[in-house]
């Protein structure tokens, strides 16, 4: 069920120290909020559109998103959900996955669902879910992969475990990459971790409370950890060995393959929460196992009817 990459590059080990040593100075600040989403808005203005891609938004179900297209959407669409803790972060932190879709890939549809602590549960999740079930009229389930980062990723796992829940139909390949999936933060890997990783554990708590709203952190509702996995579509599952988050992509994973889910669960040595997006060897390697995988689920068309 798990494997892991080769060891980590001398760049990820120099981030990941300057990125730990910058956590263990916030861990126990409060939570700066307004600065929190100035920073993130600053870095996901960095991302830019690459040639060949169109970026619309649109609204599905109800619902604004950011649409990232080259031409090839009737292969199919990615549903991206994008991290920040439930409470920073915007559909355009896409842009950051945008190879999935470039040279005739499938669609992105990333979901502008509405933040914490403004809007805590069950917004999130009514939004994701809103947009799902638009997608799976066109373009259907079968031509539908589900991708998110962080929250995104256990925002992922309570969108299909009420999908499943509801009776819809599952997505041909989930990918909740490091999922934020036990809000309590419990697992040994939130404390064993600490300082090594860009997350502050009493940060995490902060946000998570502000998410969860008057529902109990371990709840199912806003804890997937603590939910069913039956009926879940295959699943990828990757995450750093310094991410605080890791214990929690273990158990999601050790929970899955317990009800029957085709899951794999990968490790990379040395890499911190959210490396998927960094300008790294292990960020590059990342994005290319993603379009690989989702190229293998969504293939061309024209490959059905030979």
């Amino acid at each position: 069920m798990a494997r892991s990459t080769a060891g980590p590059s001398l760049a990820m080990r120099v981030v990941g120290a300057l990125l730990g040593a910058r956590a263990r100075r916030q861990e126990g600040r409060p939570v700066d909020l307004e600065r929190e989403r100035r920073l993130n808005d600053r870095i996901t203005a960095r991302l830019r559109v690459p040639a060949g891609v169109t970026l619309t938004e649109e609204v599905l179900g109800g619902v604004p998103v950011v649409r990232l297209s080259s031409g090839g959407g009737a292969r199919g669409t990615v549903l991206y959900l994008h991290g920040g803790a439930y409470v920073l972060g915007s559909a355009r932190q896409a842009l950051a996955s945008v190879g999935v879709c470039t040279d005739g890939g499938p669609d992105i549809v990333s979901v502008e669902y509405r933040l914490a602590p403004e809007h805590p549960y069950p917004a999130a999740v009514d939004d994701a879910i809103a947009v799902y079930r638009a997608l799976l009229d066109s373009p259907g389930a079968g031509r539908l992969v589900v991708a998110g980062e962080s929250a995104g990723g256990g925002l992922l796992l309570l969108l299909l475990q009420r999908a499943h829940d509801e009776g819809l139909a599952m997505p041909a390949v989930a990918v909740p990459a490091y999922p934020w999936a036990d809000l309590s933060t419990s697992g040994p890997s939130a404390t064993a971790n600490m300082g090594r990783d860009l997350l502050t554990r009493s940060q995490l708590l902060e946000e998570a409370a502000w998410f969860a709203g008057d529902r109990d952190l371990r709840d199912a509702a806003v804890s997937p950890l603590s939910g069913s996995f039956r009926g879940f579509p295959r699943t990828y599952l990757p995450v750093g060995t310094r991410d605080l988050l890791l214990d929690d992509a273990r158990r999601v994973a050790a929970a899955m393959a317990a009800d029957g889910v085709d899951v794999e669960l990968e490790e990379w040595p040395g890499a911190v929460h959210a490396f998927t997006a960094l300008p790294l060897p292990e960020g590059r390697r990342y994005r290319q196992r993603l379009r690989e995988l989702v190229h293998a689920a969504l293939p061309p068309v024209e490959e059905e009817t030979l």
